[in-house]
C-alpha cells in the first residue's frame, strides 16, 4: 500500500473544503463556528482511495489570513500540494502567500485546481487561468497540471482524481528505517477511550502497544489503539494520517506542536543551524538578531535569527543562519521550516535545517559554521557529534538527527572514525565524541598530572580517583582517554594511581641523605623496628616529610608498611613469608605463639605481621590458627608451596 499526503492551499472562500467534500464525501469543517461562519478555522482531514493500491490522506487548511499558522501546521509532511484558485476571483493575496509557503517548505509535487467552474463563462475562466499561470511562474508549480472543476456539479472531479493518481505514482515512498516522529496537529478526548492525538507520520513506524514519549516535555505514555483513514490499524507507516489513542495522559497535558516519538530517540533543541532564504516577495528584509515566528511542522515558536557575517538579508537572498528558539523544538537534518514576522504577520522566508543541535556562534566557530554545506554529510554528522559535547552522541540519536538511512549513516561514521574526526568511546551504546572534546579531556588529564607532580615532587603518582574527580566528562570517557594515553606511552597506569611517563622522583642531596637514614633505621631494626614516632624523633624531621620518604621507599620495594605506624625491611618480611609457608606446609597450620618461633619477635610485632599476611591473602585465619590461603583447610583449593 502506497501512502501519500495531499495538502490544499489557497485564498479564503475559493472552495477548498467543497472540493475535498466532492472528492471524498467528507466534510472537513467539524467545528460549530466553522459551520455558522462558512469558513475553515482549523485543519480538516479526509482520505481518498485512488485505486492502484494508493491511499491518499488529505489535509484541508484554512484560507483566511488570520489562520496562516494553521495552514503552515497542516503543510508539514505534505507530498502533493493543491493550490486552489477560484475562477470567479482569480489569484488573491492569500493565494500568493500560501504559494510562497509551499515553495519554502520544498513540497516536490503539486497541481493547480481551478474551482467554481459552474459560476463563470469560458472567457472569464481563461482570464483566471492565465492569472494563475502567471502567479506560479518560477515556482515548483510552473509546469504542474492545471485542472478546472466544479464541486457543485461534479464537473472535472473525475479528471482531478486521475491527475492525483498520476501525481501520487510519482511520489517517492518514504523509507521506514527512520526514527518515529509524529508532530501533533490535534488533541481531543474520545468518550470511553481517553486522549487522542492526530498527525501525519513523518518518519519511522508506530505500533499498537508501543511505549512513546511526547516531546519536548518528555511525557511518557503508550499506544492503546490507532486509526488511519477511519480504519482500525495495528501499525502505522510514514506518510499516513493517523489518530493515536494514548494511555494514562490527559488532553490538557499535550499541545499541538508537540511530537510523539519512541523514548530516548530524539533530544529537543533550542539552537538550529539552517540555510535560510528570504522570500523575493517579502515586503521587508531580515535583520541580524531579529525576532520572528518559526513554524516547524505543527510547532509555532518565537525565534531569533542570527547571521554569522552580515547585518541584513534582503528579499530573494539566501545565506547560512542560526535560529535560537524561545522554547525547544524536535528537529532533524533536512527538515523544512517557515519564518514569519511578529508584526505585521507576513511570511518572510524559510529554508532547511542543516544541524538540528547547533552550538551558539562565537568568533572561533563562525568559519566552521559557514563551511557547513547542505549536501556535506560528513560535515553535518561531525557537527552533530560535536554538538553532543562531552556527553557524546549515540548512533541512534544520529539516525534521527541526520535524516540519513542507517546504511548511509554507518558509512559516514566509519569514514569519520578512520580519519579520527569522531571517536567511539562507549561500544555498548555506540556513543561517539568529537575529536575536539576527546583532545580537551586528554589535555585536562595531562595538565592535572603535571600540576600534581609539581606540587608533590616526592610522590611517585597521583591517586586515580583524585585525577578522575578533576577531569570533566563521564567515567567511560575518562577510561577511554586513559587507554589512549597509556597506549601512546604518555602516562603510566599503576592501578590505583597514575603518573606522567616522564615523571621521576628527583631528590636533592639532603633529601637523599634523609631517605638513606630512614632505610638504615628500619633495616637495622630487623625483627623489632621502631614505630613511626620513634623514627621521626631519631631523624629530627617533621612527620609529614618522614611519611613522604617512607612512602617512596615502600614504592621502591625497600620497606613494607604492615600497619599505620609500623614499617619492616622488605627483605625481613619476605624471609618471614618463606619460613611461614614452610612451617604451615609441614604442620598444617600455625598459632600466634608458634609464629614467634618463625620471627623471633614479640607479640607486639607478630600480630601486625600476621594481619598483614591475611590482608595480602597469603594466609587465612581459622579460629586461633592461620592456614595458607588456597590450602585444602582454607576451602580455597589445593596446597600452596
Amino acid at each position: 500500500m502506497k501512502r501519500v499526503i495531499l495538502g490544499t492551499a489557497g485564498h479564503i472562500d475559493h472552495g477548498k473544503t467543497e472540493l475535498v467534500r466532492a472528492l471524498t464525501g467528507i466534510d472537513t469543517d467539524r467545528l460549530k463556528e466553522e459551520k455558522q461562519r462558512g469558513i475553515s478555522i482549523e485543519l480538516g482531514f479526509a482520505f481518498l482511495d485512488l485505486g492502484d493500491d494508493i491511499r491518499m490522506g488529505i489535509v484541508d487548511v484554512p484560507g483566511h489570513e488570520k489562520f496562516v499558522r494553521q495552514m503552515v501546521a497542516g503543510s508539514g509532511g505534505v507530498d502533493i500540494a493543491a493550490l486552489v484558485v477560484a475562477l470567479d476571483e482569480g489569484v488573491m493575496p492569500q493565494t500568493v502567500e500560501h504559494l510562497d509557503i509551499l515553495s519554502v517548505l520544498g513540497i516536490p509535487l503539486g497541481l493547480v485546481v481551478l474551482t467554481k467552474l459552474d459560476m463563470v463563462d469560458e472567457e472569464l475562466a481563461l482570464i483566471a487561468e492565465e492569472d494563475a499561470r502567471e502567479a506560479v511562474t518560477g515556482t515548483f508549480l510552473e509546469n504542474a497540471p492545471m485542472v478546472r472543476v466544479s464541486a457543485k456539479t461534479g464537473l472535472g472531479i473525475g479528471e482531478l482524481r486521475d491527475t492525483l493518481r498520476q501525481l501520487a505514482a510519482q511520489v517517492q515512498t518514504r523509507p521506514v528505517h527512520g526514527l518515529l516522529r509524529l508532530p501533533v496537529d490535534r488533541v481531543f478526548t474520545l468518550k470511553g477511550h481517553g486522549t487522542v492525538v492526530t498527525g501525519t507520520l513523518i518518519s519511522g513506524t508506530l505500533n499498537v502497544g508501543d511505549e512513546v514519549e511526547i516531546l519536548p516535555d518528555g511525557l511518557k505514555s503508550s499506544v492503546r489503539s490507532m486509526e488511519s483513514h477511519n480504519r482500525r490499524e495495528e501499525h502505522a507507516f510514514p506518510g499516513e494520517r493517523v489518530a493515536v489513542n494514548l494511555r494514562g495522559v490527559e488532553q490538557s497535558e499535550i499541545l499541538r506542536g508537540e511530537v510523539v516519538t519512541h523514548p530516548s530517540e530524539f533530544r529537543p533543541s533550542s539552537i538550529v543551524d539552517v540555510r535560510l532564504t528570504a522570500l523575493p516577495r517579502s515586503p521587508i528584509g531580515l535583520r541580524n538578531r531579529q525576532k520572528v515566528k518559526l513554524h516547524h511542522y505543527t510547532t509555532e515558536v518565537e525565534a531569533r535569527v542570527i547571521f554569522p557575517d552580515l547585518e541584513k538579508l534582503e528579499p530573494g537572498e539566501e545565506c547560512m543562519a542560526q535560529l535560537r528558539t524561545s522554547a525547544p523544538i524536535v528537529p532533524a537534518t533536512g527538515d523544512r521550516f517557515v519564518i514569519r514576522a511578529l508584526s505585521p504577520s507576513v511570511t518572510l522566508g524559510g529554508g532547511v535545517i542543516l544541524n538540528p543541535r547547533g552550538i551558539k556562534l562565537r568568533a572561533r566557530s563562525v568559519k566552521a559554521f559557514s563551511e557547513l554545506g547542505p549536501e556535506d554529510e560528513m560535515s553535518i554528522v561531525a557537527a552533530l557529534v560535536r554538538s553532543g559535547g562531552l556527553v557524546g552522541t549515540t548512533r541512534n540519536e544520529l539516525l534521527g538527527l541526520s535524516g540519513l538511512s542507517g546504511k548511509r549513516l554507518d558509512k559516514v561514521i566509519e569514514t569519520l572514525k578512520n580519519t579520527h574526526v569522531v571517536i567511539r568511546f562507549d561500544t555498548s551504546e555506540h556513543r561517539m565524541i568529537h575529536r575536539d572534546y576527546f583532545d580537551l579531556v586528554r589535555k585536562k588529564i595531562l595538565g592535572r598530572l603535571a600540576s600534581f607532580h609539581a606540587a608533590h615532587p616526592l610522590k611517585d603518582a597521583m591517586p586515580k580517583q583524585e585525577l578522575r574527580s578533576a577531569v570533566p566528562g563521564g567515567d567511560k570517557l575518562f577510561r577511554a582517554v586513559m587507554e589512549n594515553l597509556v597506549g601512546k606511552a604518555e602516562v603510566v597506569d599503576q592501578g590505583d594511581a597514575v603518573r606522567h611517563s616522564t615523571h621521576t622522583v628527583k631528590l636533592k642531596e639532603d633529601e637523599r641523605n634523609l631517605k638513606d637514614e630512614l632505610l638504615k633505621i628500619i633495616v637495622e631494626g630487623g625483627k623489632a623496628p621502631p614505630l613511626l614516632k620513634e623514627v621521626v624523633a631519631a631523624v629530627g624531621s617533621d612527620v609529614k616529610q618522614v611519611r613522604s620518604f617512607l612512602s617512596l621507599l615502600e614504592k621502591e620495594g625497600r620497606i613494607c608498611r604492615v600497619k599505620e605506624d609500623l614499617y619492616f625491611a622488605m627483605e625481613f618480611v619476605e624471609g618471614v613469608r618463606t619460613r611461614l609457608a614452610d612451617f604451615i606446609n609441614h604442620h598444617g597450620a600455625i598459632t600466634p605463639s608458634q609464629f614467634s618461633e618463625v620471627t623471633g619477635s614479640s607479640r607486639k610485632y607478630n600480630i601486625p605481621l600476621l594481619e598483614y599476611f591475611d590482608r595480602e591473602r597469603f594466609t587465612m585465619r581459622l579460629g586461633d590458627q592461620r592456614v595458607l590461603r588456597g590450602s585444602s583447610k582454607s576451602g580455597d583449593g589445593g596446597k600452596v608451596a
